[in-house]
């Protein structure tokens, strides 16, 4: 069963080893942002410094200028809203906060528009700021949000503390921010078999770079779930044919979520569509097989390219080789278009 709680490290003396939440996350950016106000500057000014950089690193991300020696005054759960800080007599920061979590329903669009019916004045700035990881931000750029997320997170810290800040609480919010991005990226340095859900997540965000239709996310089932991911999508008469990766599994899928067929039509697709691509697989000399479970519903599995090693290609050290493994997968891809092209002539 796939890890579903994401620890940020093993050091317990940290803060944020017990401070999880997105609330302390919350709690954390508030923080360092009350810092940035002019009336703290007395009290400390490396402190006042470290926060407007932060500030102002937000700031940058909206397209607005620098400021200094302005009022900075912030606010939690403001109707609702994460964070948002008053800059100046102008400007306000509206900070939706994520760690694992996506948006929902309509909260970004209400956000704007309560911000905007109580600041009629002012210039409302929509920060969407991620720490986790996330299939796609779709959602939070058409809702007119910019994107702050995790490595943008990591880059204003350590330019904070690469100045000379010493302030345990940036230190171990900075630790714990390594340690997530430590954990996405694992899936260059352990074997496959070790994969955490993070270095899955690490896998398919690369792999989105070269095949930017690729979507992610964990699929719950009663066989306890996996991590999934699914690309190249092609129409075939009423069907969908795509690709879909289930953990350590490639499978080639049916789908059709428009209508719902009686059950005899979608197995009669699915072999259909099974005899087609055995055609294909040959002229290509990639192997695949009948799956284990042969459903016929909305979407089904009609062939398994492989598992582990036949699709994930390996390196000399037994580590994933990234290129080799994203050439076979073309090469899958190909298969499949090949195999759309010969179902559709005949039926032509």
């Amino acid at each position: 069963m796939i890890e579903e709680v994401f620890i940020p490290m093993t050091n317990n003396t940290n803060l944020f080893y017990w401070a999880t939440s997105e609330l302390s996350q919350d709690a954390f950016i508030c923080w360092l942002l009350s810092w940035a106000d002019s009336n703290n500057e007395g009290k400390n000014p490396a402190m006042h410094a470290a926060g407007l950089t932060f500030l102002n690193t937000l700031l940058q991300h909206s397209n607005q200028p620098p400021v200094s020696g302005t009022t900075v005054h912030v606010k939690k759960q403001f109707y609702s809203i994460d964070v948002i800080a008053e800059v100046g007599k102008n400007l306000v920061l509206l900070i939706e906060d994520k760690t694992d979590t996506c948006e929902h329903g309509d909260q970004l669009e209400r956000y704007r528009a309560i911000l905007h019916k109580h600041y009629p004045q002012r210039t409302i700035l929509p920060i969407f700021c991620k720490t986790g990881n996330q299939s796609n931000y779709k959602k939070a750029e058409e809702s007119g949000y910019s994107l702050f997320l995790r490595h943008e997170f990591l880059s204003v810290l350590q330019k904070i503390t690469a100045e000379g800040l010493e302030n345990n609480i940036i230190y171990d919010f900075l630790s714990s921010l390594k340690c997530r991005e430590e954990k996405t990226q694992s899936f260059l340095t352990l074997p496959v078999a070790q994969w955490p859900s993070q270095a899955w997540e690490g896998f398919f965000l690369a792999l989105q770079q070269v095949f930017p239709d690729l979507r992610w996310g964990y699929v719950a089932n009663p066989r306890g779930g996996f991590m999934g991911a699914w690309w190249h999508y092609g129409v075939w008469s009423d069907w969908e044919t795509y690709l879909q990766i289930e953990q350590e599994s490639l499978v080639l899928r049916l789908g059709c979520w428009h209508t719902k067929h009686p059950s005899a039509v979608c197995a009669s697709a699915r072999d259909r569509w099974l005899k087609t691509l055995e055609i294909a697989s040959k002229q290509t000399g990639i192997t695949i097989k009948r799956p284990a479970r042969r459903g016929n519903g909305r979407s089904m599995t009609a062939a398994c390219v492989g598992t582990g090693h036949e699709w994930i290609k390996l390196d000399e050290n037994s580590l994933l080789d990234f290129n080799a493994t994203v050439a076979f997968l073309r090469e899958v891809m190909k298969m499949l278009d090949q195999a759309r092209r010969d179902l559709t002539h005949a039926n032509a």
